[in-house]
């Protein structure tokens, strides 16, 4: 295997600190564009489904996770290759363009290109927080991961407020109107004010590689996206992830033994990284089936679920959401504020904890007003994993291979977030106790269910967290001298 050449930027003028606050600002209104692409989104859908005079409207989320998720390793792949800030905004570009397609397109399936062009978002924040880890100064690293990372948690609290005021005030296309501006305003900015890292490898690119990777993925993510409409025990199923996970072990063999690997198989099995990529997807994945189904739970009429639900509208959800969402964000503050002396271990053993006792209290209590708030305040809490897992990869990906090994992290992360949450609806699909107007209202039993797979899965991610490696101050010190000195 060829060594790629490695490349440290030198020590360039120093710049103020409110700079640096802006070009962290800047990228922010990137990050957020995930979370943008679900809490804006989602309430306009119905009118979208009116509007187009379809029955497919799923595809509008199904298309936008399935492009986010099979791209994101490529795209941090490029960064490494070409310069992370340069591939950032390249793809917030096209982003950009995908959000006016689908403002202005006259056709069903023009929208649905936009939408797949406006998944590349997803790979946004992996990209982000390595090339924070590359260009931002030492003491602001920390604190500037977490809250790129955990600034969702305000997307969650003002996302459907926002979202019923541009629907209700203007129209369904107002609201990609208003992802565009964002995403012009992040571009430019960080295109102004954001260095670029000059931390290359220069490795060829492997198209076998990435084609591999993307098929194999695209597979799977589509196969999981279907299992409530095919079915877990299924041919098309067992087809479609069986043909996926083939093409993946095909893959990684590939990998392992070619010159020039598209991803460092070697690299991301080892101990630290692989710990730590599986401790952030399964926790980080727990979030997503709890986010998932939860509104449905709040919205059901309390005379209807018997035993849960408050008859909430979109925007009474979003009340009942804000503690968490404040949480979130206070929670990426914590990780950035106490890391540098604790280390990101600690915050990787404490998070699936945290978020196992909220989805085990979501389980069980859910007759009154403050049950809900509270322990999905706990989840929020507990997203101290959203914030420490990226920081952790940081810490232990080889500094050529960060872009890379943050898109594999969010991949793996979307693709069991993804695989569970299908999960979970498959097992609430099971416990419907009635049908109104056509329209299933669920028992108490299956929904206690979904939240118990939650729980389930931060056990997995507490125990995988325990064998994370611990790498004290001194370690991560020699890391970073060793990285300087590689030419």
């Amino acid at each position: 295997m060829t060594s790629p050449s490695l490349r440290q930027p030198p020590d360039g003028p120093p710049r103020s600190r409110g700079r640096w606050i802006t070009a962290l600002a800047c990228l922010v209104l990137l990050t957020e564009q995930t979370a943008l692409g679900f809490t804006l989104i989602a309430p306009a859908l119905t009118g979208l489904a009116m509007e187009y005079e379809t029955t497919q409207i799923i595809w509008t989320i199904t298309i936008f996770t399935l492009i986010g998720g099979v791209l994101t390793p490529v795209v941090g792949k490029l960064g490494d290759r070409f310069g992370k800030r340069k591939v950032l905004v390249g793809a917030a570009l096209i982003a950009l363009a995908g959000s006016i397609l689908c403002a202005l397109a006259p056709s069903f399936g023009l929208f649905l290109l936009g939408r797949a062009l406006m998944g590349l978002s997803t790979a946004f924040l992996p990209v982000t927080f390595a090339l924070i880890r590359d260009v931002f100064p030492e003491n602001y690293r920390s604190m500037s991961i977490g809250i790129a990372t955990n600034g969702v948690g305000v997307v969650t609290i003002v996302g459907p407020f926002l979202a019923g005021f541009l629907i209700d005030n203007y129209s369904t296309s107002a609201v990609f109107w208003f992802v565009a501006v964002i995403s012009a305003v992040g571009a430019a900015g960080t295109l102004a004010l954001v260095p670029e890292s000059t931390v290359r490898n220069r490795s060829r690119i492997d198209v076998i590689g990435v084609l591999g990777l993307v098929a194999g993925l695209l597979l799977i993510l589509y196969g999981i996206s279907q299992l409530q409409t095919w079915e877990l025990v299924d041919v098309k199923t067992l087809l479609t992830v069986g043909g996926g996970l083939a093409i993946l072990i095909a893959w990684w063999m590939y990998q392992a033994r070619t010159n020039d690997p598209f991803i460092d198989t070697a690299v991301l099995s080892t101990r630290p990284m692989a710990t730590t990529i599986l401790t952030y997807s399964f926790a980080g994945g727990a979030i997503t089936v709890m986010a998932s189904y939860l509104p449905s739970m709040l919205q059901t009429p309390r005379l209807l679920g018997m035993d849960y639900g408050f008859g909430l509208s979109a925007t009474g959800v979003a009340r009942y959401l804000i503690l968490a969402g404040v949480l979130t964000v206070v929670a990426g503050i914590i990780v950035g504020a106490l890391a540098p002396r604790m280390g990101y271990r600690p915050f990787l053993i404490i998070g699936p904890v945290i978020i196992g006792a909220g989805a085990t209290g979501l389980s069980a209590f859910t007759t009154e007003t403050w049950m809900p708030v509270l322990f999905y305040g706990l989840v929020g809490l507990g997203s101290i994993v959203y914030a420490a897992g990226p920081g952790m990869l940081m810490v232990v990906a080889p500094a050529e291979s960060r872009g890379a090994a943050a898109g594999m992290m969010g991949a793996i992360s979307a693709a069991l977030g993804s695989g569970f949450t299908q999960l979970a609806g498959l097992a609430l699909s099971k416990n419907v106790g009635q049908l109104v107007e056509g329209y299933p209202i669920y028992t108490a039993r299956g929904f206690s269910q979904v939240f118990l797979i939650a729980a389930g899965m931060c056990v997995v991610a507490f125990l995988v967290a325990l064998f994370i490696p611990k790498v004290n101050s001194g370690e991560i010190q020699d890391r970073k001298s060793q990285a300087k000195e590689t030419v």
